[in-house]
């Protein structure tokens, strides 16, 4: 025996059930599973970027957004935030925590991962599309703008964006929207706070037709040569109270699991 023992899990354990067969929805390019309110897409990454390269190409455009956890919490109360989540071309999961909690309710997940972002800007190079990247931390859209004509070769374009309201809506909003038209982008990645980018994603998406709206979220760091380090100031308050809100954010995730394995 090896001295191994205990080898069966314990009756309600957390142990990944069998895989279950999930079919597409309505209106989905891929069959999908739903963690709370919030559908995660399950192609694989070769997959995704053909479905964005026809959303391009046919003059459609639309939206792909990357939840995460904070986005399946928030999701639960906030209506807007699950409307713009729900109507999305594409909804990748943002992060290994959402394909982790996917495959613990027994969807077949495909491993997307951080490598999905530099895929997509490997494509543009390879089809000349033009990206601009908007942002609302101070430089970062300048800085990735840099290193995607740096390391991919792709004409790119950087926009700050540090007055979007919450809404991502608004008359400025509506300036910047004309700004980033002129442009004429085929690709526009989006880095915002939630559920700021998703919002404004929404909102901006049918004026910047045909272009594909990707809201990165922090992944947009992984088009960078190192880590990325925000400027933001973060009062003692602020730092005191995050690991609260980190144990609430995490046991309603928990629970939203939980009834998502039902």
């Amino acid at each position: 025996m090896n001295g191994v023992v205990g080898l069966e899990p314990p009756a309600g354990s957390l142990a990944l059930p069998a895989p279950r067969r999930f079919e597409r929805e309505p209106g989905r390019a891929f069959p999908c599973v739903r963690i709370g309110q919030v559908p995660l897409d399950m192609g694989r990454l070769d997959e995704v970027l053909g479905c964005i390269e026809r959303l391009v190409a046919s003059g459609q455009g639309g939206r792909v957004l990357t939840p995460g956890v904070e986005q399946v919490v928030r999701a639960q109360a906030d209506v807007s935030l699950r409307e713009a989540l729900a109507t999305a071309e594409l909804s990748l999961a943002g992060g290994a925590a959402l394909v982790r909690a996917a495959r613990l309710i027994g969807a077949p997940f495909p491993e997307q991962g951080t490598r999905w972002l530099p895929a997509l800007a490997g494509l543009a190079r390879a089809r000349a599309w033009r990206v601009l990247v908007v942002a609302d931390q101070p430089g970062l859209a300048e800085w990735t703008a840099c290193a995607l004509r740096d390391r991919y070769g792709l004409l790119s374009v950087g926009v700050a964006a540090t007055g979007v309201p919450g809404d991502g809506r608004g008359p400025w909003v509506d300036r910047l929207i004309d700004r980033v038209a002129l442009t004429r982008p085929h690709l526009v990645l989006v880095s915002m706070e939630t559920p700021k980018q998703e919002l404004f994603c929404q909102y901006a998406a049918t004026r910047l037709q045909p272009a594909v709206l990707v809201g990165t979220g922090t992944a947009l760091e992984s088009l960078l040569d190192k880590p990325w380090t925000p400027r933001r100031r973060r009062t003692l308050g602020a730092l005191v109270s995050a690991p609260v809100r980190w144990l609430r954010r995490s046991l309603t995730f928990l629970r939203v699991l939980a009834a998502s394995r039902r």
